[in-house]
């Protein structure tokens, strides 16, 4: 008879790694870009885990699990398994990862798109894969990203992410093509993120351009100590235009930096 299996959202704090969890090397290796995605795109599967007693012991997904916790989180899609005991834990455990191929970006794609047909809506979509609503936007999403794009992404050269970023930040396919090149020859993500904000606000400078323009940045990341006065003003402008305190210092910045010439 098959384990019951129960989809729901469950506390971070409430889970603890089970001692069946089989994966306790490299666990640090690209955790931050791993919670980058999440927090661009949602976590796209589930962790898996056992109730005992009050907690939910973790079988599947540490990783997922480490970059939730890191993003602050309260709540994590996970899929709660019924299991006899630790040793049946950690079969599933060793299972899953000596097993598992992760599906392709792609191949998600298609199932979302091949299901929308199907059942007509983004919800049932993604209450039958057991995923997030806005996982099966950005799915859905994916499929306008073009062909040249979704093959970087399928040769491991950028992230799916990126791809959809550069696609919707940047319309003329050739020149989108361009930049995913010059982002795929950078590795710090940092710098992969501002070249295609560059190419954003500068759409008549060239891939060589930008990749030089962002190479030689050095201010996008600043602290500001504000005085009193200057500060109780920021915050009467938060408020009165609905803004965060970030995006008000950037449009104040940049109108202070255009009036005398500075930006170009």
């Amino acid at each position: 008879m098959p384990a019951r299996v129960q989809y729901d959202e469950i506390p971070l704090d409430s889970i603890v790694v089970s001692p069946a969890n089989v994966r306790k090397s490299d666990l640090e290796e690209g955790i931050q870009e791993l919670a980058d995605s999440i927090q661009e795109i949602e976590l796209q599967q589930p962790v898996v885990v056992y109730r005992k007693g009050k907690t939910y012991q973790l079988i599947i997904g540490r990783r997922r699990y480490m970059a939730c916790k890191r993003l602050g989180l309260k709540k994590i899609p996970a899929l709660i398994r019924s299991v006899k005991d630790e040793t049946e834990a950690a079969i599933i455990s060793f299972s899953e990862n000596i097993h598992r191929l992760d599906m392709s970006y792609r191949d998600k794609m298609s199932v979302a798109v091949r299901l929308l047909e199907d059942l007509k809506s983004v919800r049932a979509v993604a209450k039958r894969l057991g995923i997030s609503d806005q996982s099966v936007r950005n799915y859905l999403g994916y499929a306008g990203v073009p062909e040249r794009l979704k093959r970087m992404v399928d040769a491991g050269k950028i992230g799916a992410t990126t791809a959809m970023n550069i696609a919707t930040s940047i319309g003329d396919e050739e020149r989108a093509v361009r930049i995913a090149q010059k982002v795929a020859e950078t590795r710090s993500d940092d710098r992969r993120r501002k070249i295609v904000e560059a190419a954003r606000e500068n759409p008549d400078q060239s891939p060589d351009e930008i990749a030089k323009f962002v190479a030689r940045i050095r201010y996008s990341d600043i602290t500001l100590h504000l005085t009193p006065r200057v500060a109780a003003a920021l915050e009467d402008a938060c408020r009165d235009y609905n803004l965060e305190p970030d995006v008000v210092a950037k449009y104040a910045l940049e109108e202070w930096l255009g009036k005398r010439g500075f930006l170009k």
